[in-house]
C-alpha cells in the first residue's frame, strides 16, 4: 500500500500509484528524447529548439510533482497536497464517500456548510488501477472516526 507513516506515527499519506503516473511520466520523457534527438541529429528541422526543450523541462517538473500530489490524514485533519494546499479539520467533515464517474472511483469529502472536495488520491480506474483503494478509503474513514470523537470529547 502506498501509505507512509510520519516520524510520529500519526500521519498517513496516500499518493498516486506508479500505474497512475506512468503514462504521463513516460510521455514527457519521450517528448524530451525526441526534442533533443531532433536538435542534435537534425539541427532542429522538426521544430526542436531551446524553446521546445524549455517546455519539456516544465513538463518534467509537472511529472515530478505527481509524486507530491496526494492526501495525508493527520490527527488534526485531512491535508490535501495540491495547488493550493488545503487542510480540512476532522470536525468539519460530514461524510467521506466514494464517487464513480466514467469508471473512475474517487474519494469525495463533504465538509463545511455545503462544500465538497474531490481528492486527487486515492483514486482508481481502468487506466490507473490501485489495488489498495478500498483499504485506503477505510483508513481515511478510520482516521476521521478516531479524531472527530477525540476532539468532541475534549
Amino acid at each position: 500500500m502506498a501509505a507512509v507513516l510520519g516520524p510520529d506515527g500519526k500521519r498517513v499519506k496516500f499518493g498516486l500509484t506508479w500505474s497512475q503516473r506512468r503514462a504521463f511520466a513516460l510521455s514527457v520523457l519521450g517528448f524530451q528524447v525526441l526534442v533533443w534527438a531532433d536538435v542534435v541529429l537534425n539541427d532542429g528541422r522538426f521544430g526542436g529548439s531551446w524553446r521546445t526543450a524549455l517546455v519539456g523541462i516544465g513538463l518534467l517538473g509537472m511529472a515530478a510533482a505527481t509524486w507530491w500530489i496526494g492526501t495525508s490524514a493527520t490527527r488534526r485533519g485531512l491535508v490535501i497536497h495540491a495547488l493550493p494546499s488545503m487542510v480540512i479539520p476532522w470536525d468539519d467533515v460530514h461524510e467521506i464517500e466514494v464517487e464513480m464517474s466514467l469508471g473512475i472511483s474517487t474519494v469525495v469529502v463533504h465538509h463545511g456548510k455545503s462544500r465538497r472536495t474531490r481528492l486527487a488520491a486515492p483514486t482508481t480506474g481502468p487506466l490507473g488501477r490501485d489495488e489498495h483503494f478500498q483499504e485506503k478509503v477505510r483508513v481515511l474513514r478510520t482516521f476521521w472516526a478516531a479524531n472527530r470523537t477525540s476532539q468532541q470529547a475534549a
